[in-house]
C-alpha cells in the first residue's frame, strides 16, 4: 500500500511535466512559419462589444497568404457567415484543443469543394458545418486555405483562436511564438479615481476623477498626492505596442498595490465567451461610449463575471480612513514581460461634517443639474456668498417616498453647491433648491439579477433576467415631434448584457403601409439603425440590445439592383438597400439555384458555378429582398 502512494506521487509531476513540454513546441504559427510576423491585434484586446478571442495576424494588406494547419487533426466544424468569422475553420486536435482560422478568402481544394456541395445541396450561402472526424483529416504545416477578408474583418488578415477542451478560448502567445518579436513595454495615458459610495471624497469632491502622468526615471508618475477619504476605485487608461509595427494592443496583466500589498491583479489568459460581454463593466463604459477612450477598471465591478481577477476582499476596491500618506503603484506587463509602471500618493482625509470649498480641477457641472452615479444621485446648484464672503448653507428639497428631506450641500466647488442623495433611501420625484425645481425623470428601480417589467401610458419594457449588469435607475421619456414620436428608454451610455423587449404603443403614425412600418433606432446625429418589430392592433413589440431613442420609419423602397459583370463565366452584382438593410437574396440560371457569395462590406456578390466546366447560359434571374419585405428582380439573358 505505501509502495503504491510514493508511485503515485513520482509519475504524477513526470506527467504534468512532459504535457508541459509538449505544448511549447506543439503547434506552428500558421502563417509564414519560421519568419517574422506580425499582429494587428492581440489576445483579448478589448473589442466594441466582446473580448477578441484570438490573434490578428497581419498578412501584407492583400488576401491570399497560405494559412497552415498548426498540428495534426480532423475539421470537426465549417462556418460560412455574412458577418462575424466570415469563412472560419475549427480544426480539432489530439490533445483536445481546436484551432480556428476566420475571415479566410478561401479554403484549400478538397475543403473548399466539400462546402459548395454542401451550399448547393441545402440551396445557401450561409452554412454551418459539422464533418465527422475521417472527413477531413489535416496534418501539421498542411496549407487549409488562404487568409483573405471575409465577414466582419475590417482589412486582410488571419483570426487565429486556441481554444481548452472546453472550447474557452486561451493565448497563443503562452505557446513561445518565436515568429511574434515584442521589446516594447505598454504605455500609460491616464489614471482615473473614482469615489465608491456617498461618504467617499477624491481632493474633497464626489464622482470620477482623471489624472495626467509625467515620466520620471523610467516611471510614470502624478505630480501631486491625491487626497482620498473612504472607499475608492481605481482605473487605468493604457495600450500595449510592439517591435516594427504602428498597431496598439491590449495589455495582458495588470497589477495594483497600495503601500506594497497587492489590492488587484488581472491576467487575461483565458474565458468564456459567455463572458465576453462584461468588458463593458471592465471598462468604464461611458468614456468608451462617448469619449472613444479605454479605461480598465482595477477593481472588480458589479456584474463583472471574468475570470481574470484576484483582489483583496474589497473586489480591488481601496478604502482609506487615516489621515496618513500611501504609496499606491500600478504595473502592466504584457505577454512577452515587457514592463511599466505607475507610481502615485495617497493622502488619507479625515471625515469632517463642515461643508467647504475644494478647488476646482475638473468642472462637476453637467450639461443637466443632476447625475447619477451608481446608486448616488448628485445635484447641481449654483450659489451665491453672503455679506461675509462665505457661501450660503443652502437646503436642497428631495420629494421622495411621499416625503420631504432636507439635506445641505455636501460640498461647493468652483461656485457649484452639490448636494448628494442615497438613492437607496427611495427614488425622488424631484428636487427643489431655492425655488428651481428639477424633475429627474427616473420612474423605477430595476433590479439586476431577476426579470422585471414596468408599464407606462406610451410603452412597456420587459428585462430578462440578467439583463442588466448592475441596478438600474430607468429613465423614460416621451416626445411628440413633427408628424413623429420619439420613445426614449433611459441613455445609450449604459450597457445592456442580454436584449431587453419593449413594446410602442404609438398615437400617431408615419404615412405608408403598416406592413412596412418598423421600429428604428435613432442617435444623437440622426442616423437610423433598423430594429424590426412584430405589430398587434396598433402596439408594436420589439427587441433590442442598446438603450436610447426609438421612432417609427417606413420603409417602401427596394433594394437596388446594379449589374457589374454578366458572361457564361460569371455573375457579378452590387446590391444595396439604405433603410431597412438587406435580408436576403438569390440567383437563378435556367430555374436553377446559383450559388451568389456575399461580401457586405462592399455590397458584392459573385457566382461560384457547381461545374466550373459548364458556362452559364439562358434566362438569368436576381432576386433581392429587405428586412421588410420589399423586392427587386433583375431579370436578363446569357446567350449560348
Amino acid at each position: 500500500m505505501r509502495l503504491s502512494r510514493v508511485l503515485v506521487f513520482l509519475i504524477i509531476p513526470i506527467v504534468f511535466t512532459s504535457v508541459g513540454f509538449e505544448n511549447e513546441n506543439y503547434y506552428l504559427f500558421p502563417i509564414k512559419p519560421g519568419e517574422r510576423n506580425y499582429l494587428s491585434g492581440n489576445f483579448c484586446e478589448l473589442r466594441s462589444s466582446h473580448l477578441h478571442a484570438g490573434l490578428d495576424i497581419k498578412i501584407g494588406g492583400v488576401v491570399g497568404a497560405p494559412v497552415h494547419a498548426t498540428t495534426d487533426g480532423f475539421i470537426n466544424r465549417i462556418k460560412i457567415s455574412y458577418g462575424g468569422y466570415g469563412n472560419a475553420l475549427y480544426i480539432q486536435h489530439p490533445n483536445g484543443t481546436t484551432s480556428v482560422y476566420a475571415h479566410m478568402h478561401e479554403f484549400n481544394d478538397q475543403i473548399q469543394e466539400y462546402v459548395k456541395q454542401a451550399q448547393y445541396r441545402n440551396k445557401s450561402f450561409t452554412i454551418e458545418l459539422f464533418p465527422q472526424k475521417n472527413e477531413l483529416m489535416v496534418k501539421r504545416g498542411q496549407v487549409i486555405g488562404k487568409a483573405g477578408n471575409s465577414g466582419s474583418s475590417g482589412g486582410p488578415h488571419l483570426h487565429f483562436e486556441i481554444r481548452d477542451a472546453n472550447q474557452q478560448p486561451i493565448d497563443p502567445l503562452q505557446f513561445g511564438f518565436k515568429e511574434i518579436v515584442d521589446n516594447v513595454a505598454p504605455y500609460v495615458r491616464k489614471v482615473a479615481l473614482t469615489t465608491m459610495d456617498q461618504d467617499s471624497r477624491i481632493n474633497g469632491q464626489f464622482g470620477r476623477f482623471e489624472f495626467a502622468l509625467k515620466t520620471v526615471g523610467g516611471k510614470y508618475v502624478i505630480d501631486e498626492p491625491i487626497t482620498v477619504r473612504g472607499t475608492v476605485g481605481v482605473e487605468v487608461a493604457a495600450f500595449d505596442k510592439a517591435t516594427g509595427v504602428r498597431n496598439v494592443y491590449g495589455v495582458k496583466n495588470t497589477e495594483l498595490t497600495l503601500d506594497g500589498e497587492q489590492q488587484f491583479s488581472c491576467e487575461m489568459d483565458k474565458f468564456s465567451f459567455s463572458h465576453s460581454k462584461d468588458i463593458h463593466v471592465f471598462t468604464n463604459y461611458e468614456e468608451r461610449y462617448r469619449q472613444n477612450r479605454t479605461f480598465y477598471k482595477l477593481y472588480v465591478d458589479d456584474g463583472n463575471r471574468l475570470p481574470f481577477f484576484k483582489t483583496n476582499a474589497q473586489q480591488g476596491k481601496i478604502t482609506i480612513k487615516d489621515d496618513a500618506l500611501h504609496e499606491a503603484a500600478i504595473t502592466l506587463t504584457d505577454a512577452d514581460g515587457n514592463r511599466s509602471q505607475v507610481d502615485f500618493t495617497l493622502q488619507g482625509q479625515p471625515t469632517t461634517d463642515e461643508v467647504f470649498r475644494v478647488r476646482y480641477f475638473n468642472k462637476p457641472y453637467q450639461s443637466q443639474n443632476f447625475h447619477i452615479r451608481g446608486n448616488v444621485l448628485q445635484v447641481f446648484m449654483p450659489v451665491n456668498k453672503n455679506p461675509e464672503g462665505l457661501y450660503e448653507r443652502k437646503l436642497a428639497k428631495f420629494f421622495a417616498e411621499r416625503r420631504t428631506f432636507e439635506e445641505p450641500p455636501a460640498y461647493v466647488v468652483n461656485d457649484v453647491a452639490v448636494y448628494l442623495w442615497d438613492l437607496n433611501q427611495g427614488i425622488p420625484d424631484s428636487v427643489d433648491v431655492c425655488g428651481d425645481v428639477s424633475s429627474l425623470g427616473v420612474k423605477v428601480r430595476v433590479p439586476s439579477q431577476s426579470a422585471f417589467s414596468f408599464y407606462q401610458p406610451r410603452m412597456n419594457v420587459t428585462f430578462p433576467r440578467s439583463a442588466l449588469f448592475d441596478t438600474l435607475y430607468l429613465q423614460m421619456d416621451y416626445q411628440k415631434e413633427t408628424e413623429r414620436e420619439r420613445f426614449r428608454i433611459h441613455q445609450d451610455n449604459v450597457p445592456l448584457r442580454q436584449n431587453m423587449q419593449v413594446l410602442l404603443k404609438p398615437q400617431y403614425f408615419p404615412e405608408g403601409p403598416k406592413d412596412k412600418m418598423s421600429v428604428y433606432r435613432i442617435d444623437e446625429k440622426g442616423n437610423l439603425s433598423y430594429e424590426g418589430g412584430d405589430w398587434k392592433g396598433n402596439n408594436v413589440t420589439f427587441r433590442t440590445n442598446s438603450f436610447g431613442d426609438f421612432i417609427l420609419e417606413v420603409d417602401t423602397i427596394a433594394p437596388v439592383i446594379t449589374p457589374l459583370s454578366i458572361s457564361s463565366d460569371r455573375l457579378r452584382f452590387k446590391i444595396e438597400d439604405v433603410t431597412s438593410g438587406i435580408r436576403e437574396y438569390e440567383a437563378h440560371v435556367n430555374g436553377e439555384w446559383v450559388l451568389m457569395h456575399y461580401d457586405y462590406k462592399r455590397d458584392l456578390i459573385w457566382s461560384d458555378r457547381l461545374d466550373e466546366s459548364k458556362p452559364m447560359q439562358g434566362e438569368v434571374e436576381i432576386r433581392v429582398r429587405d428586412m421588410v419585405g420589399n423586392e427587386n428582380v433583375f431579370s436578363t439573358t446569357i446567350g449560348s
